[in-house]
């Protein structure tokens, strides 16, 4: 029983009515002992009651079981990318079935016999058309009770992806023109064997067996479209074809070839194999009085810690104090979510600590290298309500993603009043205790320093992993063993609970008392990750300098077509915790997983935060790296024109004409090259020689004197060389 809440999705195994159609549940009165379910169909239709222990003996024997239903695309859109009409749609909707949903009594549309009763008063009062509530109403429950759901579901208009149908003899397509008038011209409708006949004509283009595409459409309309064929033996010098009005034209002939052919498939056949692999293919390389239970309020806070951190790239960088972000279930007094960052108190650091608390601890704890099993932190609800402060959640970007998108209501503590939320607040105390904070090194303890104390900030040790791994290790201890006796009521002291929050939390739960704001993972995503954009590449995703790849981006051609086409600019979601993940959204909006690109290991295992700070701090180069880089600059160009200039000097005028000088290139580059292997042939000496062959050298003046200058009797010896070889050849 305690396992079944609001909003699960109950179907039968064996398809056996009358749960043969997934069914939600809208409502469970356990006073009564009934749950009222929607049948998730179309068109949907009124909601039903069934038996609460029927149900529950129906899903421990297996006759039943829980499912998932995808929440629809129209849903999944950010506030901020809704056009007006849109949201101007879905609040008048809204105000049209609030008073029905939000009742003083909870659920109390839900009892027997009201629905009727309350929707016949409401359309009364405000003149509204039954129909028109009770259509809304189960299009409400039937998507989850989000007030999203009463957006229009513009996904399906104009019947993508359809074949049009036209009405018989009205002409598809704009009317032919010519000189200025409009001229009655008869358009084809294709037929499937017209588009066969096209997808085997396209083929010719896409596997590069024609020059164009205007050369594929002629080849078949030759092949295809004839009125007649020639005898066997005669030239086809008089061509006829059939009427133009069974002709496709060669705008419909690209439509529906591209239609038929992927365009990198394309790309791949016109470019062949080898250029494809060599230049297109793609480049591998997230006060209890009056609560029900847990799960039914939140509160969070931030404070700046007292503690001064260093970077994990470098100990001797000193990046101040962090701020620590705690989410509290009321209730039990539990630890449900944390965030340490260095973004103040604000929206976009609260988003982070609520995502935290709305996932899995396991692989947040696996991150920071804590190996937990679920039992130990099984925190991953969405509450009813939140309270916090006005600075984190007291803005229409932190409405839109709680209120409006997922359903929870939103409480803001007045100025200066922080025993409206004295659970969190008192949260910290607890923590600073339990971790030593003070007396970490460059921690900050409460007396102020005097005068000649050591500079706490110069002690500081810790980067922000290892402050979360302290942190992390301490809300465990805490929720299984800080001891809080006020908390127990007597049915909890009947079942001799311990009064710590993990136990208090598992019996609430375990009771049913809790209930939870039952919601998808892609809402969470959707709502509480941060976003931006990022750019699709040949390399991968672009993110913030970082490549990230996906299967799904691979599938479907991606990268490749970024090299081709140009990079596109899509949004992306990240986590502030890790650099492996993001996420990007598929054509349903479905949610898809990117890693980090292999050749990108010198961000692994850091948080966000830290690469963008160490990207900023070591990019730019130091002024001493500049001025060597350009005093280095100007002394090679300084010997580059030394040596060009020695090199002239060094040029003898020969008096030979241009043309000589030219004829002459063969037989001076051979006997530079056997010069070339003679010295490189001799070892290396210390000291060189001088030759006692002077006659020689003597006799060798003249041209070789005047090319090789002392090493004229080399020349002088390999010219005969050269001149037997041709000899005897």
């Amino acid at each position: 029983m305690s396992n079944l809440l609001v909003n699960d999705v109950i179907e039968s195994v064996k398809g056996e009515a009358p749960f043969d159609k997934p069914a939600r549940i809208l409502w469970i009165d356990r006073d009564l002992g009934d749950v009222t379910l929607l049948t998730i169909e179309t068109p949907p239709k009124r909601p039903w009651t069934f038996g609460l222990e029927e149900l529950m003996l129906m899903l421990r024997s297996e006759a039943l079981q829980k499912t998932k239903v995808r929440t629809p695309a129209f849903m999944l859109d950010l506030e901020s990318d809704l056009p007006a009409h849109a949201i101007e749609v879905r609040e008048k909707n809204w105000a049209r079935i609030q008073p029905l949903v939000e009742t003083v009594v909870p659920g109390e549309i839900f009892f027997p016999g009201m629905l009727g009763t309350m929707v016949s008063m409401h359309a009364t009062k405000t003149n509204i058309q039954r129909k028109t509530l009770y259509r809304l109403l189960y299009r409400y429950w039937m998507y989850g009770g989000v007030r999203n759901a009463l957006l229009s579901d513009r996904t399906r208009r104009g019947n993508p992806g359809g074949e049009r149908a036209f009405v018989r003899g009205k002409t598809p397509g704009r009317p032919a023109r010519y000189l200025g008038e409009t001229v009655s011209v008869k358009k084809s409708i294709l037929t499937e064997q017209d588009k066969e006949n096209i997808r085997n004509g396209y083929a010719l283009y896409a596997k590069n067996q024609v020059k164009s595409i205007s050369d594929a459409y002629q080849k078949t309309i030759r092949r295809f479209y004839r009125a007649e064929h020639p005898s066997p033996g005669e030239i086809e010098d008089d061509v006829v074809l059939k009427p133009l009005d069974e002709l496709p034209s060669e705008r419909q002939f690209l439509y529906w070839g591209k239609k038929a052919f992927d365009d990198m498939t394309v790309l791949r056949g016109r470019r062949g194999e080898k250029r494809w692999a060599k230049d297109h293919r793609a480049l591998a390389g997230r006060a209890g009085d009056g609560l029900f239970g847990p799960c039914h309020r939140f509160e969070i806070d931030a404070t700046v810690a007292d503690i001064y951190l260093v970077s994990r790239y470098r100990r001797d960088w000193i990046i101040g104090r962090p701020v620590v972000y705690i989410v509290v279930d009321v209730f039990s007094g539990m630890i449900a979510g944390l965030f340490v960052g260095l973004e103040g108190p604000s929206w976009d650091g609260a988003r982070h600590a609520l995502f935290n608390a709305f996932t899995d601890k396991v692989a947040f704890c696996k991150a920071h290298d804590i190996d937990i099993s679920e039992d130990e932190w099984p925190c991953h609800h969405l509450p009813q309500e939140i309270m916090a402060d006005r600075a984190e959640l007291l803005s229409q970007a932190a409405e839109r993603a709680l209120v409006n998108g997922l359903k929870v209501d939103l409480a803001a503590a007045g100025p200066y009043r922080p025993d409206w939320k004295a659970i969190v607040e008192s949260r910290f105390k607890i923590l600073n205790n339990i971790s030593q904070v003070h007396w970490t090194p460059g921690g900050v303890r409460a007396r102020e320093l005097e005068r000649g104390d050591r500079d706490v900030r110069l002690d500081a040790t810790l980067n922000l992993g290892e402050f979360t791994q302290i942190l992390i290790v301490s809300i465990l201890h805490y929720n299984r063993h800080n001891r809080q006796p006020y908390r127990l009521s007597a049915e909890m002291i009947k079942d001799r609970i311990e009064p710590a929050p993990m136990e208090i939390w598992n019996w609430g739960v375990g009771q049913g008392i809790g209930q939870a704001n039952n919601r998808s993972v892609e809402e969470v995503y959707l709502h509480l990750l941060p976003s931006a954009e990022a750019s699709v590449q040949a390399g991968g995703i672009n993110f913030r300098g970082m490549f990230y790849t996906s299967e799904y981006a691979l599938a479907g051609n991606w990268f490749a077509r970024a090299r081709n086409t140009g990079r596109k600019v899509i949004r992306v979601w990240y986590s502030p915790w890790s650099t492996e993940f993001i996420w990007i959204q598929g054509d349903n909006k479905e949610f898809h997983k990117c890693t980090l690109r292999a050749s990108e290991d010198r961000y692994r295992g850091y948080r966000l935060e830290e690469v963008i700070d160490m990207l900023a701090i070591v990019e730019p180069p130091s002024p001493r790296t500049r001025f060597s880089e350009l005093n280095s600059r100007v002394r090679v160009d300084e010997q580059i024109e030394a040596t060009i200039k020695k090199s002239k000097k060094a040029k003898a005028d020969s008096g030979i004409s241009a043309s000589k000088r030219i004829e002459g290139i063969r037989t001076n580059r051979k006997l530079e090259k056997e010069l070339e292997r003679e010295r490189l042939s001799e070892p290396i000496k210390t000291k060189s020689k001088k030759s006692h062959k002077t006659t020689e050298s003597a006799k060798g003046k003249g041209v070789a004197n005047s090319y090789a200058g002392e090493r004229s009797a080399q020349v002088i010896d390999l010219l005969g060389k050269i001149h037997q070889n041709g000899e005897e050849s």
